[in-house]
């Protein structure tokens, strides 16, 4: 059974914060959320929840936030861009038409989410406005995109999280659609799972596990690769366990799950009572 092992909030971490819309973890352990109030927008904690960095670019809106390798991706949903930094803040490029929105193959409309591919292809979650996916080579050249507004299957309604597993399946959170859907890396639909409330996080770890955040119920899922709930935990509230809006989530290697929260404005740490508790496969 996970526990609440520490909550990160204004008082723990003496720094004011906000709503904490993306979280992540680079590979020396630090936790990356987009908590800070405006242009230092990016907060880095270590693991005892102390603020060690805190950077940012101009940020608007910012929502989803990514870690692949030594990169950190940001979502900003007003401005209608992804940009991409170095672990440390330093601006490498930004996707989309800063500040305008629409249809075309240069822009979004509220992006809310990324994923990179092992081969570096990017896949925008695009988003709020836009029902789509939106798949770009590593040199940001557009590949594809699909997905109109709708309910049917390759359809969405708020393209909120994506993620891809180990085996190339491309998982999103069609969160008013209350499901996650399944593509391959081509954008082929696979199938969809309905039994895991309103997705609004998606994560995953080292062994294919998928965690996702129902941030309307406020609870947290733990999945097998199949679907199959393994885990699940949370309610609505205040108090340690329970949430205001679950919204991102991010595990790290020992398997410990950090949950970021909107209206809660704090971070907190779950880990497994014991390690007899481990799910399995």
């Amino acid at each position: 059974m996970y526990k609440p092992t520490a909550v990160w909030d204004a008082a723990h971490t003496g720094t004011e914060l906000d709503k904490i819309l993306g979280i992540g973890l680079d590979n020396q352990g630090r936790v990356y959320a987009t908590a800070g109030k405006g242009d230092k927008g990016v907060l880095v904690f270590d693991g005892a929840g102390r603020v060690v960095d805190a950077w940012g670019e101009g940020f608007a809106d910012k929502h989803g936030l990514r870690i692949f390798g030594d990169r950190v991706w940001v979502t900003d949903r007003q401005r209608h861009i992804v940009m991409e930094f170095t672990l440390d803040g330093r601006l490498l490029r930004t996707l989309g038409t800063d500040g305008h929105s629409g249809p075309a193959d240069n822009q979004f409309d509220k992006p809310a989410d990324v994923a990179v591919a092992p081969n570096g292809d990017i896949y925008i979650a695009d988003g709020y406005g836009n029902s789509r996916v939106m798949r770009f080579a590593a040199d940001g050249r557009l590949k594809q995109s699909w997905g109109t507004k709708g309910a049917a299957p390759g359809q969405f309604d708020v393209v909120h999280n994506i993620v891809i597993d180990r085996t190339g399946r491309v998982l999103v959170a069609d969160r008013e659609n209350r499901r996650i859907q399944l593509f391959d890396l081509d954008g082929r639909y696979i199938e969809q799972w309905t039994h895991v409330g309103k997705p609004f996080g998606l994560a995953l770890d080292d062994q294919n596990r998928i965690y996702t955040t129902d941030g309307q119920s406020n609870c947290v899922y733990v999945l097998d690769r199949d679907g199959g709930v393994l885990a699940q935990f949370g309610r609505t509230g205040t108090g340690p366990g329970e949430f205001q809006v679950a919204h991102s989530i991010a595990v790290d290697k020992q398997g410990n799950i950090y949950v970021a929260e909107g209206d809660g404005m704090r971070i907190q740490l779950f880990t497994l009572q014991n390690s007899a508790d481990k799910p399995n496969m």
